[in-house]
């Protein structure tokens, strides 16, 4: 692994995209750093889009074809990114209704 790489993405992530072929460590210090970073990384594993989205759930409206996980993750933080989901399953539906439901109650409290 390249530490200047590692180096630079941790600082920028989105400077993930001068870097061809990152690593996943890379990739992974890249979306922590910048969920939206996820924009740039080919084909992300599952791990990867984990991180985007726990560091930005709305980070899944660059991803192509999300992990059920990783869809239900994003809107159980952020129950409107369902909007950003393709097709989004009825679990995934149920889960930003249910989202949203503690949300308002969290508002009115």
């Amino acid at each position: 692994m390249n530490l200047k790489n590692l180096a630079a993405v941790s600082q920028e992530g989105r400077s993930i995209k001068y870097i061809k072929d990152p690593v996943i460590e890379v990739q992974i210090a890249a979306v922590k750093e910048n969920g939206c970073a996820i924009q740039y990384i080919k084909d992300p594993r599952l791990e990867v889009q984990l991180a985007a989205v726990n560091q930005d759930p709305y980070a899944i409206e660059y991803i192509k074809n999300p992990f059920l996980e990783v869809q239900l993750e994003a809107v159980k933080k952020e129950w409107d990114t369902v909007n950003y989901i393709k097709n989004p399953s009825i679990e995934v539906e149920l889960a930003a209704i249910d989202s949203f439901k503690l949300a308002v109650m969290m508002d009115r409290s």
